[in-house]
């Protein structure tokens, strides 16, 4: 009896069954690390797996955090292997949200088990517009919403919410007239998104270490602009929330150059971490950030989160 009363008490002092009210979260790829383990453990709102139909380490992380934390939220992505997977703007729209369903998605949620199933909450399509049409003119635009628009209903009819968009940083490009004309262009896909439920997707990043928010509305924070677009032009979907299913620092996407450790070190990224969770925590619509990446250290070491996962696993805890 005592022994199960002291263990009960030991749980309640080292683990907290809350979420943490940061809304830091990780992005993880391959590995289910120490330091992942330790982050997951602390509660983050949000993470991210890639492809956990083909890792066991993936679909592990996810069982540990919705088991502790079943509130959280989980977003899948699924890597389009196959290098025929690619669209054009001479491409129907429609038929190709129905190829990439059929061809990346749904294989991939069928080789979960219908209890891992339940364990996702978001599930994300193309990535930054690798495989389709999407910001470089309003007509893209257009093409990438329709194309949304009939992805987010087959992920909906599978039972999960589409997370629409994964938009890279600092897109859709141009001056601020262009960017709300491109946003006009994708409307169908972001009234699908509340239709189901959904989400949309950002990629957060900041390219320089910068704490100031004019500097940061164009790049980490630029997801400010599509809100401003939408409370003036479409105020019934100001509401809809918003995942940013990548952030950190990144310059130009070299794995090896561009991430927080080749250009600065552990006390400046996580300085820099403080500075940009205070400010989403001013943004109700948004749900948290999958900072980018851990698990993954060989491929993307300049922006492997392990070094600081100790520090960011206290840094959540302290936030409950």
């Amino acid at each position: 009896m005592f022994t199960a009363l002291l263990s009960t008490f030991l749980i309640g002092l080292f683990f907290s069954p809350h979420l943490s009210n940061s809304k830091l979260g990780i992005h993880l790829i391959g590995r289910y690390t120490d330091g992942a383990k330790k982050i997951i453990s602390s509660g983050p709102r949000v993470i991210k797996a890639l492809d956990p139909q083909a890792s066991g380490d993936m679909r592990k992380a996810i069982r540990d955090y919705k088991t502790s934390y079943p509130k959280g939220v989980v977003v899948m992505r699924v890597w389009e292997r196959t290098p025929e997977v690619h669209y054009s703007l001479e491409d129907d729209p429609i038929m190709c949200a129905d190829d990439f369903w059929r061809r990346v998605l749904e294989p991939a949620v069928n080789a979960l088990s219908p209890e891992e199933r339940k364990m996702i909450d978001y599930l994300e399509g193309p990535n930054e517009g690798e495989t389709t049409p999407t910001w470089n003119s309003v007509e893209t635009a257009r093409w990438f919403g329709r194309f949304w628009e009939r992805l987010a209903l087959h992920i909906s009819r599978a039972g999960f919410r589409p997370c629409i968009g994964s938009i890279a940083v600092g897109n859709p490009p141009g001056t601020l007239e262009e960017l709300r004309a491109k946003l006009e262009a994708f409307l169908p896909a972001l009234k699908a998104a509340k239709q189901y439920k959904g989400a949309w997707s950002y990629h957060s990043y900041s390219l320089a270490y910068s704490t100031d928010p004019e500097v940061e509305k164009w790049y980490s924070l630029r997801y400010r602009l599509f809100y401003d677009f939408l409370k003036e032009k479409h105020p019934d979907l100001a509401n809809l929330p918003m995942i940013l299913t990548e952030g950190g620092i990144d310059k130009a996407g070299n794995p090896q150059t561009d991430g927080w450790q080749a250009r600065g070190d552990e006390r400046k990224f996580q300085e820099w971490l403080k500075w940009f969770d205070k400010e989403l925590r001013k943004d109700k619509y948004i749900i948290g950030v999958t900072l980018f990446q851990i698990g993954n250290p060989e491929g993307w070491s300049s922006f492997d989160l392990e070094p600081v996962a100790l520090w960011l696993a206290k840094y959540l805890q302290e936030n409950k």
